[in-house]
């Protein structure tokens, strides 16, 4: 749609075609309007002021020396106001758009209109400027379709000329509400009545067209710019390429690039590299990324604290914190000081590559250098250390976060809970959850969810099915995998009709189980002795189009096999790959297990060679089945065979094997023969 527009456009010819019957009715009353007051006005509407005193003129230069001055607050500016409407004379206009200007930048958009509404009723008369304003501040709140082409009306009412200014404000709002085609009209119709359209105007439409996710909408725009040689900026292009990055292609995105280079018009800045450089992280290519690094310092384009910091952190995503570490000094050396984003990267690469302690240390070194951990920092240490099981630690540093004055957030209160729940220390972890109630965090469905998992380790369902209960009070909806943790919980304690009834519960609250939720269910009915039914489940998944994951498979086959149903199983196994499966290492060690057990061991010989054949290798498992499956039948000659094999490959006896040893070697009633040669193999 957004590509079509901009071809009419685009066609050849000042005027172009007009819109459709669909395109919006205010749009196009407006601008009708706005036609005429041109074609019937030569001059726009002046406003007549008496000449002011000296000190009316001071305070003017005040205001605008204040407002340049870029540090102007709120208090101030409203003071500087209130005297301006007691200065008598009364000041031209152009003070108060000033302030007005300034007051919207701080985003104070109500007190804007109230302000306006003070100067009118002392007689101050507006100008577009001072329209224009209200215009922006309509569409900072999201109601550029609704007021703000009401005020737009007002314009054109009072026999004002909108300028470029009003209309491009007009288009960034429509854009910021997200209506593109309502944007896209207003411009077309701009473009129609050849309204001059400044750069600023593509500018505000590529950007626009860009957050849309519509980058070719965009780059159509630019190329049709090229076309009709309206000036084009390297901001532009720097648009348009972060937004082909952030909507994967990242490779057409590179071509721009070099299209900028080649063209000799346009110089990359910091900006445009930086975006790139983010752009062939997101898609793991980190080495590309470092060559343009490489490339952007080689043209003396220094990289900021930004550029190093997204490369750093790509490098500890991809586990090389060596590099990063690297990178981090040469940051230092280029004169560039690491922010807390950096630090956290890197702290974050530590504790994902099991280097605790490096990252503790780093913790400290960036207090140190004067650069404040965020929550974000604390959130990503205060979990490494739960998971290291120092609980305490984790406390430690909790509280040193509150005592810094960073507020924990949710996620700091959902690791700090769930390193209670993995160490089974359920008091403390409800504790926690109080905690963050209390100090007025609302519980997300995370949080709910570690908790309602650490109860069902602990084998306490009663508290984590009060903990559902509690979700669906406080209105907050329970997911597929508060349901999948609860149902396997159940079944684990063999509360089967529970789970089964949540299983039902699930799809009446508009949760569909996925293949985890039939997995668990599945595993906890034949676990439970109840084979028919965890096949009928099993058989249901097919034909809810859910496909079974490997294991599943295992799940069904082992279960086959303990019920004796060896052909059944092997026909099931032979089928995986027929379901876009192949067998494990673990499915054909079941299938091996199950010939085992049930006295085929020629069957399990087979299916062991067939996976050396195929050149998936046996586990110590499956050495170790197949080894006790031998000893057990006395076939001492390939028991050593296998116990040969396994010293090859560095596979060691399970202690239940050793134990089958040792009894022969200790049993009376093992021959002589097979005695010795267990002892040879030992004593070798």
């Amino acid at each position: 749609m957004a590509l079509a527009m901009l071809r009419k456009v685009s066609s050849s010819g000042s005027t172009l075609s007009s819109l459709s019957s669909s395109s919006s009715s205010c749009c196009s009353v407006f601008l009708l309007c706005y036609r005429s007051i041109a074609t019937n006005k030569q001059n726009p509407t002046t406003i007549t002021t008496t000449t002011t005193s000296s000190s009316s003129s001071s305070l003017e230069k005040l205001v605008k020396d204040r407002c340049k001055s870029g540090d102007l607050g709120i208090d101030e500016a409203l003071d500087l106001f209130n005297r301006l409407i007691r200065t008598r004379p009364i000041p031209s206009i152009f003070p108060f758009n000033q302030l007005l200007g300034v007051i919207t930048k701080m985003k104070h958009y109500n007190k804007v209109f109230s302000l306006i509404k003070t100067m009118d009723s002392i007689g101050i008369q507006p100008n577009v400027v001072t329209f224009s304003i209200m215009i922006n501040c309509y569409c900072q709140l999201g109601r550029a379709d609704t007021e703000g082409f009401a005020v737009f009306g007002q314009i054109l009412k009072l026999g004002f000329h909108p300028n470029v200014v009003t209309f491009n404000t007009l288009l960034n709002g429509l854009f910021l509400q997200g209506k593109k085609i309502q944007a896209l009209k207003l411009f077309q119709k701009m473009v129609d009545n050849q309204y001059q359209c400044n750069h600023v105007t593509y500018g505000v439409v590529i950007n626009g067209l860009c957050k849309a996710k519509d980058s070719n909408a965009a780059l159509t725009l630019l190329r049709l710019m090229e076309k009709r040689q309206i000036s084009i900026n390297v901001n532009m292009y720097n648009m348009i390429i972060d937004s082909l990055c952030k909507e994967e292609q990242v490779h057409k995105a590179f071509s721009l690039f070099r299209e900028m280079i080649d063209s000799k018009r346009f110089v990359p800045n910091i900006v445009t590299y930086s975006t790139l450089i983010h752009g062939l992280c997101r898609i793991d290519q980190v080495n590309s990324a470092l060559s343009l690094l490489k490339e952007m310092m080689e043209k003396r384009i220094m990289p900021n604290v930004i550029t190093f910091s997204i490369l750093v952190d790509a490098l500890c995503k991809d586990n090389k914190t060596g590099e990063a570490f690297k990178l981090f000094e040469l940051m230092r050396q280029s004169g560039v000081k690491p922010n807390v984003i950096t630090y956290t990267s890197l702290i974050h690469g530590l504790c994902i590559s099991d280097q605790l302690n490096k990252a503790i240390k780093l913790f400290k070194d960036m207090i140190s250098q004067g650069v404040m951990p965020n929550a974000h920092t604390f959130n990503t240490l205060i979990d490494a250390i739960c998971k290291k099981g120092m609980l305490e630690h984790a406390q430690e540093l909790f509280d040193t976060m509150v005592t810094k004055g960073t507020h924990p957030d949710i996620v700091t209160y959902n690791v700090l809970m769930d390193g209670y729940c993995l160490q089974g220390k359920m008091e403390r972890a409800k504790r926690v959850f109080d905690s963050m109630v209390a100090k007025g965090h609302e519980p997300d469905v995370f949080s709910y969810n570690i908790l309602i998992n650490g109860y069902c380790k602990a084998k306490r369902l009663d508290d984590a099915l009060q903990l559902l209960e509690d979700m669906n009070c406080n209105g907050l909806k329970p997911n597929t995998v508060t349901y999948n943790t609860l149902i396997d919980g159940l079944c684990k304690v063999g509360r089967l009709s529970t789970a089964q009834d949540l299983f039902k519960d699930m799809q009446g609250h508009g949760q569909n189980p996925n293949i985890v939720t039939y997995g668990g269910l599945i595993n906890g009915l034949f676990d439970n002795g109840c084979y028919s039914e965890a096949m009928e489940l099993f058989c249901m998944t097919e034909k809810n189009r859910l496909k079974p994951d490997g294991v599943i498979y295992d799940i069904v086959i082992y279960n086959m096999c303990k019920a004796g149903k060896l052909n059944e199983a092997k026909e099931l196994f032979y089928s995986l790959p027929t379901k876009d499966l192949q067998p494990t290492a673990r499915i054909y060690t079941t299938m091996i297990l199950g010939f085992c057990e049930n006295g085929r061991l020629n069957d399990a010989e087979n299916l062991f060679a067939e996976m050396e054949q195929k050149g998936i290798p046996p586990d110590d498992h499956t050495f170790n089945i197949m080894l006790q499956a031998f000893l057990k039948k006395n076939d001492i000659q390939n028991a050593v065979q296998f116990l040969n094999l396994m010293d090859e490959r560095g596979i060691l006896c399970h202690a239940e094997t050793m134990s089958i040893i040792i009894s022969m070697l200790a049993a009376d009633d093992t021959d002589c023969e097979s005695r010795d040669r267990l002892r040879d193999y030992f004593v070798k």
